[in-house]
């Protein structure tokens, strides 16, 4: 404290208030900050302004501190139930329809709200308004502008990648994963108002972003991944055992694929594929084991047989036979169980086949021991065969049918359960009724693999029993998979991001580009920020042009 002049009418006083800043920038900031205060607080009062700030803050503390009390014990529950009333419940209002949705990445967004807490140079209240919102495809880019002195700023909600904004490319990387042709992408994000780009800049993150390329490498490391799984399971490590690969149905297609698996490196000695004659030809030739599918083996019986098991009343018991109408559906089941458990041999497969009929005749010599047929007791659930005619017609059937004529290529009883798995799962990514492009078949086939190879083995987590409604009588195990996981995506992005930011260059802006981000150094991925010219091209909701689903 300092006292005044004798002179002086009245007592005069000068406060000293001790403060320290941890730099001059700091300081200034606070000076400056606390004079716009005084022209708020104190307008028009030049001598002991700074006192009447002061006391105009203690006199709203000290009058009312109920109320100051109660503003810090609720503070956050009065900022979430303020941005509850303004943002946070949807109440009807007429321009519901008109709300855009944009997709933000979350550092952009800590910077938007880093940014705009801080005040503008000019130190006005408020500091920011919204001057103009435009989309571009997913992403929203924002104009601010102070309203004093008409400073602009501009914030996208995503970073730039090799020219174009992260965003975008990631949503593309997202839906070409997932199977969606770019048609079923553009409706989707339009219906939901998000924003949407085009067959042109889809066209361009596949081919000039390497996109495709990316995927060729990360798949051909998972067929290597999955090679080496196969090399180093027992039936390839062991001696004398076979490592058998169920091949494709087409020809020419056994023919490119089996010479480039052989030359990765595996011991292929069996090819097991669906009926065949050519590809039987072209695998003996190779010196390898044909063996054929036994679902397509044994699917045409019941048909093969139904003109003996079924006809007119005038043709009974002369061409059909009612001894055998029961017997079309059941002898497929014997045909599987003689495949199984031929041992395989084709000459003892033919002869359990021939064995069908003296089991419904009553001669359980040649059936086997485990068979419910040896246990005492045992009534046959099928009609006898007693007519001569009948075992005759029976026995003609079973030798025409596709087992027993080809018994030296389905006594193994292999089937091409995973080539038809797989097929089911390429659908996801192929679907047949699309006509696609070379590059653009490749690429979904190689995401398809990638798919196939992480997840073809998964382990179960428990088994069901069900029973079909048509067939009531069939009894199956259902097997309740863990769940799927999807590591080659976060493999495809990584590898993708990683060789654009590898060989993208630094640009420069142009010359009358003068937008700004919130803060500056927020709106490159991984580098400055650049603003691209090449997403002008990126459409929002205005339908577009409508093009081929292959490009």
């Amino acid at each position: 404290m300092a006292t005044s002049s004798p002179e002086d009418t009245y007592s005069r006083f000068r406060l000293h208030l001790q403060g320290s800043f941890s730099s001059q920038e700091e300081k200034e900031t606070f000076l400056r900050r606390f004079e716009a205060a005084k022209q708020l607080l104190a307008p028009g009062c030049k001598r002991n302004a700074t006192i009447s700030v002061l006391n105009t803050l203690l006199d709203r503390v000290l009058t009312q501190p109920e109320n100051v009390q109660a503003s810090n014990s609720r503070t956050s529950y009065s900022r979430n139930e303020m941005m509850l009333d303004s943002a946070g419940i949807y109440t009807g209002d007429e321009d519901a329809s008109d709300q855009d949705l944009f997709v933000v990445e979350r550092k952009t967004f800590k910077s938007l709200c880093s940014g705009l807490v801080q005040q503008c140079g000019c130190l006005s209240n408020p500091s920011w308004t919204i001057a103009s919102f435009i989309k571009k495809g997913h992403v929203a880019r924002v104009q601010f502008v102070c309203p004093h002195c008409k400073q602009s700023r501009v914030w996208a909600s995503s970073r730039v990648l090799s020219g174009h904004y992260l965003a975008n490319q990631k949503l593309v990387h997202a839906f070409t994963c997932a199977g969606m042709l770019p048609r079923q992408y553009m409706n989707f994000a339009l219906f939901a108002g998000m924003g949407v780009v085009k067959h042109k800049y889809i066209s361009s993150v596949y081919l000039n972003q390497l996109y495709q390329q990316v995927v060729t490498d990360v798949a051909e490391e998972s067929m290597k991944a999955a090679v080496e799984r196969v090399k180093e399971s027992p039936h390839h490590a062991k001696s004398g055992e076979q490592h058998r690969v169920a091949q494709t149905r087409e020809v020419a297609c056994t023919k490119i694929v089996l010479p480039q698996v052989i030359a990765r490196g595996l011991n292929i000695t069996e090819v097991a594929h669906d009926y065949q004659a050519t590809i039987k030809l072209y695998v003996r030739q190779l010196g390898m084991v044909n063996s054929y599918d036994t679902w397509h083996g044994t699917k045409n019986v019941a048909k093969q047989l139904r003109h003996i098991c079924a006809g007119t009343v005038r043709t009974r018991d002369r061409t059909w036979f009612t001894e055998l109408s029961d017997k079309a559906r059941c002898t497929k089941v014997h045909l599987y169980w003689c495949m199984r458990n031929c041992g395989g041999n084709p000459v003892r497969l033919r002869a359990m086949i021939m064995n069908i009929s003296k089991h419904f005749q009553g001669d359980h010599q040649s059936c086997s021991s485990e068979s419910p047929c040896q246990q005492p007791g045992y009534v046959p659930k099928r009609k006898p065969l007693t007519m001569p005619a009948a075992i005759s017609a029976y026995e003609a059937a079973l030798r025409k049918t596709l087992i027993y004529k080809n018994a030296d290529s389905c006594h193994l009883c292999r089937d091409t359960y995973w080539v038809e798995s797989f097929n089911h799962q390429l659908l996801t990514y192929l679907p047949k009724r699309i006509h696609f492009h070379t590059k653009t078949f490749e690429m979904r086939m190689n995401l398809a693999v990638m798919d196939w190879n992480e997840n073809c083995q998964r382990m179960a987590t428990s088994h069901h029993e069900y029973t079909d409604v048509r067939r009531p009588d069939h009894h199956s195990t259902y097997n309740v998979l863990v769940k799927k996981t999807y590591r080659f995506v976060n493999n495809i992005w990584s590898m993708y991001v990683l060789r654009n930011i590898t060989s993208q260059q630094i640009l420069q802006d142009d010359e009358d580009d003068d937008e700004m981000v919130l803060p500056d150094d927020a709106a490159m991925y991984d580098g400055d920020y650049v603003d691209s010219e090449d997403d002008d091209y990126v459409c929002s909701e205005d339908g577009g042009d409508d093009e081929e689903e292959d490009n």
